[in-house]
């Protein structure tokens, strides 16, 4: 889908390295740019031969190449590459590139129509531009953490969400972003900077509760204790050997009565009910009746169950040096396109396929460059 489009990938860790696997995930070249350490998320455990699991996940599809870009003959790599590029996308903390000299003045000067993400934890202006941010400081901040732990307990302590939303869901933003920013530039010629925050974006996704905030003054889990519980009946809830998960609303709860045999005025006649039953017996009567029901998996069973395995949403990788891999699968299916499905690069992996057949460097030049920008052991 999205052959012929080259980004540089200068991203870090989780947020900008899942932005641009969707995008390799779909056919764009991306060229992953590393200091000769290689970057942070290749140490991260655990370590399957040596290898990092995540980083392994998070960077299928892309080709490596090593640039101290602190190094001028390395810079001059990098603006060879920029030249013969769609996008750069990064998530260093605010100013490290106008630090290196990459900043998207220098940019423009070799690509006028350079797309330019920057990816960060607070924008590119704003009172707190500055400060550093991961994952749960957006969930903080955004009210996530918050309205998890009121889930449980409003009076209780806030709860740090399961995985790092405040990573993975700006990245989807960042995607839509460059996307639009590419047919904007394929219509007018023009190239921009796409600011992204984390903040912003998780702000965004609690779009719901806040609106409702705002209008009503009530917290989302004072709306919801104040809602009516016969005419809605959605929860976790304890079966004999398990958990389900039920949500029933307007007809679905009369269903849901006939197949409980006894009228439910709330979740704890509900849950009287369910504790009685194995999980998979009331999904079974209750996928009879309808009613959306769901059992609560541990991954363990995530990955065997037929309808994700019928659906190829496990793949198998066969990496260089970790071996046959199995992981989630891209997720979305064109009926006009494949998906690619190859292993994250070795550090360095590239350099000399790109220096040859991308930038049109001889052998001898590729030999004389300086070892310490190019060369990594294998």
């Amino acid at each position: 889908m999205l052959e012929g489009i080259r980004i540089l990938d200068l991203g870090h860790v989780y947020y900008g390295p899942y932005a641009t696997m969707i995008m390799a995930s779909m056919g764009a070249d991306v060229i992953k740019i590393e200091p000769p350490w290689g970057e942070m998320a290749r140490f991260y455990p655990p370590l399957v031969n040596g290898e990092s699991s995540p980083f392994m996940f998070l960077n299928r599809n892309k080709r490596s190449m090593v640039l101290n870009l602190k190094d001028e003959e390395a810079k001059r790599i990098f603006f060879q590459l920029l030249a013969k590029s769609d996008v750069v996308v990064e998530n260093f903390k605010r100013g490290t590139m106008e630090k290196l000299g990459l900043g998207y003045e220098e940019m423009k000067k070799v690509k006028p129509d350079i797309i330019y993400a920057a990816l960060s934890g607070f924008g590119l202006d704003g009172p707190y531009r500055d400060r550093p941010s991961f994952a749960p400081i957006a969930e903080a901040m955004s009210g996530w953490m918050r309205l998890t732990g009121d889930i449980i307990d409003p009076q209780g302590p806030p709860i740090r969400p399961a995985e790092y939303h405040g990573d993975l869901d700006p990245a989807l933003w960042a995607v839509i972003a460059i996307l639009s920013a590419i047919q904007h530039r394929d219509r007018t010629g023009e190239g921009q900077v796409l600011d992204v925050a984390q903040l912003d974006c998780m702000v965004s996704h609690l779009g719901v509760p806040i609106s409702n905030y705002l209008a009503t003054g009530k917290l989302a889990w004072e709306i919801w204790r104040d809602r009516p519980t016969s005419a809605i009946l959605f929860g976790i809830f304890k079966a004999s050997d398990g958990y389900v998960y039920i949500a029933a609303e307007g007809g679905q709860t009369d269903r849901l009565r006939k197949v409980v045999g006894r009228d439910l005025e709330g979740q704890e006649e509900l849950a009287v009910w369910t504790s009685g039953e194995t999980v998979k017996n009331i999904v079974d009567m209750l996928v009879s009746a309808d009613v959306p029901v769901a059992p609560v998996y541990q991954l363990d069973a995530v990955v065997t169950d037929p309808h994700i395995r019928e659906r190829n949403m496990i793949v198998e990788i066969d990496h260089p040096r970790a071996g046959k891999l199995r992981q989630p699968n891209f997720p979305l299916k064109f009926s006009t396109a494949p998906t690619l499905s190859k292993p994250a690069p070795m550090l360095g992996q590239h350099n000399e396929e790109i220096l040859k057949d991308l930038l049109g460097y001889r052998a001898e030049e590729v030999a004389a460059l300086n070892l310490k920008l190019i060369n990594v052991s294998r």
